[in-house]
């Protein structure tokens, strides 16, 4: 199954149309639309849709995700000597059981590091790390989607709705996180080539208005 046919089989799995589906993800309603034509997904949106196909049960929709993203950052981020693949396991480690550390802080610290090295490549180099940037400082330092699939998965136990039933609810009873999550979400993308995409309603809105003048057209 190619990455075209794959993203449009998981939406029509979820039942959104094409702009609740970008929503969702944090995408705009045109990159939905490419890639359920023929454009592949940048890593952010890979990363998101693996997640998302996990979440409704489809794993082999996850895989293709998976996959995909896997071999657009080979180059970037796959260990490639023995140094890098013990550092690679002590974060892994470090990651599982996150629960026993001071995981803010450890999480904090490497995204600080990854903004350092970030700032001293040139603007090629500082773009291949980009969507690295992204899912550090949003995974690591980030807590609003970790509490909202907390919740979801007690709803699914709960009720017995299928997980993304019991997020769907969870979000509509919780506005106030929902918003938290997508300023987090905001805040991971600041400064880089996704901050448009991934920016809070408000916040496109007043990107908008500076555009203008002020002046925001009707739609």
């Amino acid at each position: 199954m190619d990455l075209t046919q794959a993203v449009r089989e998981l939406r029509t799995l979820t039942g959104e149309t094409q702009q609740s589906f970008a929503q969702r993800l944090g995408l705009s309603l045109r990159a939905i639309n490419n890639y359920e034509k023929d454009r592949a997904p940048n890593s952010p949106a890979l990363f998101r849709l693996a997640k998302l196909a996990r979440q409704v049960g489809r794993l082999d929709l996850a895989q293709v995700f998976s996959s995909a993203l896997s071999a657009e950052l080979q180059e970037v981020v796959e260990p490639m000597t023995k140094e890098e693949r013990i550092w690679s396991s002590v974060v892994l480690a470090l990651v599982r059981d996150r629960q026993l550390t001071d995981w803010p802080r450890i999480g904090g610290f490497l995204v600080k590091a990854l903004e350092k090295v970030a700032g001293q490549k040139d603007a090629a180099e500082a773009e291949e790390l980009e969507p690295v940037l992204v899912e550090a400082r949003y995974s690591l330092t980030s807590t609003a989607e970790i509490e909202l699939e907390e919740l979801a998965k007690a709803q699914q136990v709960k009720t017995g709705q299928t997980y993304y039933q019991a997020y769907s609810e969870v979000l509509l009873h919780n506005p106030e996180l929902y918003n938290r999550y997508l300023q987090e979400r905001a805040a991971a993308a600041r400064g880089t080539s996704f901050e448009g995409t991934m920016a809070t309603p408000r916040l496109r809105k007043r990107s908008k208005s500076k555009s203008t003048g002020g002046k925001v057209g009707k739609p």
